[in-house]
């Protein structure tokens, strides 16, 4: 940590170039393509690419301890433990900040978006015992019970026990008139890192961050649902040349 308590990250992605690119991009692209990996180690290798040199095995020992520390392993237990204390709670302040979308990020500051936050309470119940997983729905992010279609919660807001009803209501407040059964199925974790690429994306266009932004286009070229994109790719990457 630095002396004012903030934690650096990385060099200086301005120096960045196309070798430096490829060094960033590669243990992602590993992670991507073995099936095996768990979700967090996914998420930091993503978070790497952005922050260079970034220590994977130091956050995974974190979520141990957040494990370790969660006084009852239980899905309602998890979540009250987790964002119904105010532990970790969603960032209203800087929401489409970059670094709400890294992992290693979100649990040093205990804020982040609904996916991040999310990714955390999945990856804590793993190691107690509890099955969670990701619930994509449109413009919102919670989680489920692969076991009960019932069950639902959402970090973000740190409530536990929602029904689908209470879902469809979340849908409603953000503008979501439409809705489908299918927005309450579980998310795959390939899916859950696509998403997180695409709120990196926009977070990038957001903020005119050119550079992070040709990072990003490196990223989700490594997963097929962005095969499309490789020509916006190729020009993205022509700032750092």
């Amino acid at each position: 940590m630095a002396a004012d308590g903030s934690r650096r990250y990385g060099q200086d992605v301005e120096s960045t170039g196309p070798s430096e690119v490829q060094r960033r991009i590669r243990p992602f692209a590993e992670a991507v393509a073995d099936g095996r990996r768990e979700l967090d180690e996914t998420a930091l290798a993503l978070a790497n690419v952005l922050q260079p040199d970034l220590d994977l095995i130091e956050w995974l020992a974190a979520l141990d301890l957040l494990a370790a520390d969660c006084p009852t392993p239980t899905r309602d237990g998890i979540i009250r433990f987790l964002f119904g204390s105010g532990l970790f709670a969603g960032d209203d302040s800087d929401y489409h900040h970059w670094r709400n979308s890294c992992l290693d990020r979100v649990i040093e500051t205990r804020r982040g978006m609904p996916i991040t936050l999310a990714v955390v309470a999945i990856e804590v119940a793993r190691r107690v015992g509890v099955r969670l997983a990701g619930v994509g729905m449109p413009g919102h992010f919670l989680v489920g019970d692969p076991g009960d279609p019932t069950w639902f919660a959402d970090p973000f807001h740190g409530k536990t026990g929602l029904t689908a009803a209470d879902c469809r209501e979340i849908l409603e407040r953000v503008g979501v008139s439409q809705w489908s059964d299918r927005f309450l199925e579980p998310t795959p974790n390939r899916l859950i890192i696509a998403r997180m690429l695409n709120n990196l994306k926009a977070s990038c266009e957001l903020q005119s961050d050119r550079v992070r932004l040709a990072l990003v286009m490196q990223a989700r070229q490594q997963l097929p649902e962005f095969g499309a994109e490789a020509a916006d790719a190729t020009r993205a990457l022509a700032i750092l040349n």
